[in-house]
């Protein structure tokens, strides 16, 4: 074989080598990575040439497309240079380029090397003062990556001064390659030679915590990784490849990996063939999101929707604040944390309304769907009567301000029991002679409240305090959502199944409405010709109830 040239640094002729061959391929060679036509982003950066000192900011039209480099990035903690009301004017007119941070003037830097005029930055291209045009431009995120001729990944920056083209890789931290002249049975002259590489693991899934990359902890950069048809990103050791037909890096391990180590894949939001892959694509989205930082926690939203939309124009389903009303009894089943066991919560919960409790981001804790490759069915008796979530701005799919669940179900009221020596971490309850344990969302407390009828009513609601700790003998609620199982177990004639059950208290602020607090996980092996539900205690009855 013939080895390709490892760049030394990441501002190299061989990384723009390898760069503009990828890209090349791609637009000569790859049907699935043909853009829809777009009108693109409202502003662009004009970069001009590399002997200018300057960049200025330009307004398109409506009707003309101009090709584009997007970037990704971090912005940090620094005071990022911005596009305000008070400087647009003369950001059109020209922005010194020995003004902007270390991260742009690479970008820029890397466009003009790619022979592009033109470069998107949502610092520079968004009116960032403006919350008209903030929410504007953020509704329309996922056409503005997608319709991007290359998003520029700076994965290893953590903030805009870092930059990611001072970049050494590691073919200038070994030792020069080993060549020697070679002949083969033939007699034919070749070179045998040999060089040290990127490490196997850093192209796989099991990369240690120590070794993500910045860009890849931030919230807002998980949709510009899953919204852009092709992404170069520079990493430590060596530049990335990905669209939407292929991965590829310089030294070409990745290309030999096998497909269940490989680290995953950039686009598989444009792979989806069915409705089903649409909501394990989205669950699976939702579990990686949610350990990613943001900046503000308003922003959880807003900075994934622009792969709710991507996902909406498929399925056309209703979007309810971060769950899809055509999956939304397997959509209630997210948990939260990262362990499999029923851990006490001891994080309070949010002091600002993010989104309704039956929704994951009203938590500020990681969540998962651990069932997704599970086959689903929905308890019978459940029924969706009524449901919304109200849009506080001029995203339909970004901040709400409030939502609601109107659903029959089958319902349980029940209560905590346990005894503080030997509680341990858990909220155990007790369903007939079934001993189960409620995995709480966030810190629970127990409270006190006249209920419509004027009598004072005790319930469980989620805590504004960290490490509290709701009351043994308080009676929740258990809402019957439905179960997933994974077919035959061996050769018997049983399969393995797990109901989910919600877990509710009393709204405090209206006592006939309910919030969740927590999901509760029961397994057991069933007969695989029974076609119905698995029934479930007697003490279960069909009710009406609405859920804020």
């Amino acid at each position: 074989m013939k080895g390709a040239e490892l760049s030394d640094y990441a501002h190299s002729e061989q990384a723009y080598q390898f760069i503009r061959s990828c890209l090349e391929r791609c637009l000569e060679l790859h049907p699935n990575c043909v853009q829809p036509i777009s009108h693109g982003p409202t502003r662009l950066i004009d970069v001009g040439s590399s002997y200018d000192d300057q960049v200025r900011l330009v307004e398109t039209r409506p009707e003309s497309y101009h090709a584009y480099i997007a970037l990704s990035y971090c912005w940090g903690d620094g005071n990022v240079v911005r596009t305000l009301f008070s400087n647009y004017e003369e950001f059109k007119k020209g922005i010194p380029t020995s003004t902007l941070p270390r991260t742009i003037q690479d970008a820029i830097i890397v466009t003009r090397n790619l022979g592009q005029r033109y470069l998107w930055v949502d610092a520079l291209c968004i009116i960032q003062d403006s919350k008209s045009d903030w929410e504007t431009v953020s509704a329309n995120m996922g056409s503005i990556y997608r319709s991007s001729l290359l998003t520029l990944a700076a994965a290893t920056a953590a903030s805009t001064t870092d930059g990611f083209l001072n970049q050494g890789h590691i073919a200038c931290k070994t030792n020069s390659p080993f060549k020697q002249t070679w002949y083969d049975a033939l007699g034919n002259e070749t070179i045998l030679a040999a060089r040290v590489v990127p490490d196997w693991n850093t192209h796989t899934m099991t990369v240690l915590g120590d070794e993500v990359l910045p860009l890849n902890q931030r919230g807002w950069t998980l949709q510009e990784r899953k919204l852009s048809t092709r992404i170069v990103m520079y990493r430590p050791q060596e530049i990335w490849w990905y669209c939407l037909s292929e991965t590829s890096c310089e030294c070409h391990i990745i290309e030999h990996i096998p497909e269940k180590v490989k680290e995953p894949t950039f686009n598989s939001i444009y792979s989806a063939k069915a409705v089903e892959d649409v909501h394990r694509e989205w669950q699976i989205t939702v579990g990686e999101y949610s350990q990613r930082e943001l900046k503000f926690p308003s922003d959880k939203l807003p900075a994934i929707a622009g792969i709710a939309k991507a996902l909406q124009s498929f399925t056309g389903s209703t979007y309810l604040a971060g769950l899809w009303e055509d999956d939304l009894y397997e959509g209630l089943t997210w948990a939260a944390g990262l362990s499999d066991t029923a851990e006490l919560a001891n994080i309070p919960t949010s002091p600002d309304y993010i989104g309704p409790t039956f929704s994951w981001v009203s938590v500020n804790r990681p969540v998962r769907y651990q069932y997704y490759l599970a086959a689903w069915t929905t308890a019978k008796q459940c029924q969706l009567l009524a449901a919304q979530s109200s849009a506080s701005g001029l995203n339909p799919l970004g901040h709400v301000e409030s939502g609601y669940l109107t659903i029959s179900a089958p319902l349980l009221d029940i209560a905590l029991i346990y005894n503080h020596e030997d509680s341990g971490d858990f909220y155990p309850i007790l369903v007939d002679d079934n001993k189960m344990f409620i995995m709480a969302d966030v810190s629970l407390e127990t409270f006190e409240r006249e209920n419509e009828d004027g009598v004072v009513e005790k319930s469980v609601r989620r805590s504004h305090i960290a490490n509290s700790r709701a009351e043994s003998g308080t009676p929740v609620s258990l809402l019957y959502l439905g179960y997933s199982s994974f077919g035959e177990i061996a050769t018997t004639k049983y399969k393995y199944i797990t109901r989910f059950f919600l877990v509710l208290g009393k709204c405090p602020a209206d006592m006939t409405r309910y919030e969740r607090i927590g999901i509760v996980r029961q397994s057991a092996h069933i007969h695989q010709d029974l076609s119905e539900t698995p029934p479930l205690s007697d003490r279960f009855t069909v009710q009406t109830i609405t859920i804020v």
